[in-house]
This record gives structure tokens, sequence and C-alpha cells, in this order.
């Protein structure tokens, strides 16, 4: 299989302004005689509540013979979705510039609704006023190495590589005079590969504001994959191994694939639209 990478044009451009404000600090460092304190911590568990607004679009079946739905209008999906999101970060080595950090957050959503207008999908035609049940499910688990180019009192700038894990499930339900059809849609886990950006600020004692950015485009034989997945949060430390934040979090995935692709672990014939942003409101443990 011929795979074609591309990161994001904004990926770049900031990977390539943090390699150059890293050789600007690390001159300023040796020059100025700075404290060897760092407010950089070992390694973090958090966990907190966010509360998220999608905008999702559905293909059922190959372009030409399948349908294409909003999720939300169409199928009655919830617009809105409050889950529970975990992170955990350890930073190795005695000058804590490399780190791990890992994540998971679950978004599963049913909806209800009646066909607005026929419909066909892979030569079966469903009517006006049919009933629909549909489910969407997706999760996204992160890991992700980075190494500080930047580390000093006040700023920590780190690039580098992880590995999404997208488990998307979704499919329809529609009741007709002839009884109920399942239409399946996908039950798959689809990988991806990312560019990681990671910049952290010290802007008071105990006040931190944190930033990240992932991105990723895939191009293979009958398959393309993107997202972008930014991050950003202010954290306040009020005890030495206590911190809460609140942050924003938001990311565009599409996928499009045929079920003729031989990209890794991809076996359904449609496509996957989905963007989504919101609060998140969060607790965090340091060591």
């Amino acid at each position: 299989m011929r795979l074609k990478i591309k990161i994001f044009a904004s990926s770049t451009l900031i990977i390539a302004a943090c390699a150059g404000s890293s050789l600007a600090a690390d001159a300023e460092a040796a020059t100025s005689g700075d404290s060897k304190y760092l407010p950089w911590e070992r390694g973090s568990i958090k966990v907190g509540g966010f509360i998220s607004t999608f905008d999702s679009t559905l293909t059922f079946g190959r372009p030409g013979s399948g349908a294409t739905f909003n999720a939300e209008d169409r199928l009655g999906l919830d617009s809105t979705l409050t889950v529970i999101r975990a992170d955990a970060m350890f930073r190795f080595a005695d000058n804590r510039r490399h780190q791990l950090d890992v994540s998971y957050g679950g978004y599963h959503r049913d909806g209800h609704a009646s066909l607005s207008d026929n419909v066909i999908i892979d030569d079966v035609s469903y009517p006006v006023g049919a009933d629909v049940n549909s489910t969407f499910n997706f999760d996204v688990l992160r890991a992700t190495y980075t190494y500080a180019l930047v580390q000093n009192e006040r700023s920590r700038i780190a690039v580098g590589l992880g590995a999404y894990v997208l488990p998307i499930k979704y499919n329809l339900d529609i009741t007709t005079a002839g009884g109920v059809s399942r239409v399946r849609g996908a039950d798959t886990v689809i990988p991806f590969p990312a560019a990681a950006i990671r910049a952290d600020f010290q802007i008071l004692p105990k006040l931190f504001i944190l930033t990240s950015l992932d991105g990723m485009y895939l191009s293979a034989d009958n398959f393309t994959g993107k997202f972008l997945d930014a991050n950003a949060s202010i954290e306040y430390r009020p005890w030495e191994h206590v911190g809460l934040g609140v942050g924003y979090n938001g990311m565009i995935m599409h996928v499009d694939n045929d079920d003729r692709s031989d990209y890794p672990g991809v076996d359904f014939a449609g496509s996957v639209h989905v963007q989504y942003h919101g609060l998140m409101f969060y607790g965090k443990y340091t060591f």
C-alpha cells in the first residue's frame, strides 16, 4: 500500500517557530544565570467533566449508492453531551524533558427520528415517515511522546509524535411496513499517527496556561483520514499536589473509506465527519 502522510500546515509552522524559540531561549539561559528551579511536575493524573457540542455527518455505503445524513438534524442525535475525561502524564529522565501523556474520552449517542424524504441505500428504498433509530459511538484514546526544546522557569515547549486509536460504531434500524432493517455503517477501530506540540506557561506563581495541538492527514488506497485536536486550559494549583482547571477542547475528524481499502483495521464503506468543541472542568493530582 502506498501511503502518503501530510501534516497540517499549522502544525508545521508552529513546530518551526518552536525550534527557533528554543535556540533563543537556550542562549538566553546560558548568559542570564537563571535559577535551576523548574515548576514542571514529574507526573499527574487528571479527571474532569467535558461539556461538548457536536456537528456530525454520516454516510452509509459507497458514493453513488449510499446516503448521507446530518446526525443531529436528521437522525435525532443529541447535539450536546457531557462525558468524563481522563488524562495522565509522566516526565522521565532527570531533566524532565521527555514526556509521555495518555488520555481517554468516550462519546456515545443514540437517536430517534422519522425520514423526511425517500432514502435509497445500497439499492434499497426507505419511504418518507419510516422510523429510524440510530447509534453513533466513538472513543478517543491517545498516547503521545514529546521532547521539550524549551524548558525554563516560565515556559515549556515540546514537540513529538503520538498515536490515536478511534473505535467507531454507527448504524441505523429503519422500521417500515415490511419490518425492521439494519443499515450498517461501521464497527471498526481506526489507528492514526499524529504530530504533537505541547506549550505550557507559568504566568503567576501557582497559575498556568497549558496548551496542546495534535494533527495529521492521511491518504491511502481508497482511504482518507484527517483530524486536528486542540486543547487550552487555565490551571490553578492552590496546594503542592493539587490543581484545578478549566479548559477548551476542539476536535475535527474526517474519515472516508471504501470497503476495498487495505488501511489497517478499516473495513467499512462510508464516511464519518465529526467536529466538536466545549469546556472541560477538572481536578488534578501531581507528583
